[in-house]
């Protein structure tokens, strides 16, 4: 029942996408989930069949029914026909067939965990626990009312779960199955810090920094463009250790400096996080005073953003900033609607014709003047 439904017997194997008859594999659905109780006609009619239904409802649960132990008899399931039973004025699974289901086994090892006090024994718990969770609850049934709250419960049983293991795994330096864990529970639940973080730790631990700041990036502008939110302070602390080369030892200072730039990305203008692009604001206002050059920030707001099949607007206007640009200077996504540029060395015409170029682009693919911009020059520290 997790990740999908379906019932498998020796070499027979029947899923829900393989019959037309959607209330029928309902009917058997809930059936299993409560397949150690009766459950009433009435309980059925009530859950199958609203108000506004013409006909018998008691007369279509029968239906139902037997159309139930149809397929499961079509399916090659042996003795079929006795795997649903009747009486007392309702219907059960037969629990005389020895049968294992995935939610009960997921449930079981979950509480088993939370009751052991061997360490390694709890973590092999909640790890098999992980593995068996293979996606949400009855997904096909998702918008039934008796699925949803099923569903929300197996589904925090699950990310406590990975919490907790990650936490584990981290600790024990076994940062390649954190990774893999990660990466599963991600697709569950793609807006969990914590197993974000848990993420960028992990690959921090194997070296893999250019692959964390690409996740970093991309589960950014997904928090951005998805829910409007920045990333909380724990996941930005991250960010400068994602960035911070490793030094190699035993290098002179000019083959480290040649590291450096090797490792760096040079094409188009250099995007930061935003934290980082804060502190180059602080040095740079810093250095103006001495310098006398002057530098400008520029912000873009978009007043809206358009669904389009190219990602909308924040993703067309990233791409124009980062082409027009150039390498010295500095961009980073500031808010959901929102880019903030430092620009060096210009005046403030040359300056304004940068912003029109990138401004062009835009409206060249949307209404114009779904952008606007405002500039201030870096005032200096007295």
């Amino acid at each position: 029942m997790l990740g999908g439904f379906v019932i498998i017997s020796d070499e027979n194997r029947i899923t829900e996408q393989e019959k037309r008859a959607s209330k029928v594999w309902k009917l058997l659905q809930y059936l299993i989930v409560n397949r150690h109780k009766t459950v009433t006609q009435e309980e059925l009619m009530d859950i199958f069949f609203d108000n506004d239904f013409v006909g018998n409802p008691g007369s279509s649960v029968r239906t139902m029914v037997y159309r139930a132990r149809s397929a499961l008899a079509g399916g090659g399931l042996p003795n079929a026909d006795d795997i649903i039973l009747s009486g007392s004025g309702g219907y059960m699974w037969n629990n005389t067939v020895r049968c294992s289901v995935d939610v009960e086994e997921f449930e079981s090892l979950c509480k088993k965990a939370s009751t052991v006090t061997d360490r390694d024994e709890r973590l092999d718990l909640l790890m098999d626990a992980a593995e068996l969770y293979r996606g949400d609850f009855l997904p096909g049934s998702s918008g039934e009312m008796w699925v949803m709250p099923l569903a929300r419960w197996y589904r925090s049983l699950f990310i406590n779960c990975v919490h907790e293991a990650l936490t584990m795994l981290l600790e024990d330096g076994r940062n390649d199955e954190a990774e893999e864990l990660c990466v599963k529970a991600l697709r569950m639940d793609p807006f969990d810090e914590t197993i974000l973080e848990h993420h960028l730790r992990a690959l921090l631990a194997q070296g893999k920094n250019a692959e964390a700041l690409d996740e970093y990036k991309r589960m950014e502008a997904m928090f951005y463009d998805e829910l409007g939110v920045d990333f909380s302070e724990n996941l930005r602390s991250l960010y400068s250790r994602i960035q911070q080369p490793d030094i190699k030892e035993g290098l002179s200072l000019e083959l480290t400096l040649k590291d450096w730039l090797d490792e760096a990305d040079f094409p188009g203008a250099f995007y930061c996080d935003l934290s980082v692009f804060k502190i180059v604001y602080q040095l740079e206002a810093r250095s103006t005073s001495r310098s006398g050059r002057t530098t400008f920030i520029v912000r873009f707001d978009t007043k809206h953003e358009p669904k389009a099949k190219d990602g909308g607007v924040m993703k067309q206007l990233g791409l124009a900033i980062a082409d027009t640009l150039r390498k010295g200077d500095l961009f980073t996504r500031s808010g959901h609607n929102q880019y903030m540029l430092m620009l060096h060395k210009l005046t403030y015409e040359n300056c304004k014709m940068l912003i029109n170029r990138i401004l062009r682009v835009i409206d060249s693919k949307y209404l114009p003047k779904i952008v606007s911009t405002s500039v201030k020059p870096i005032t200096p520290l007295v």
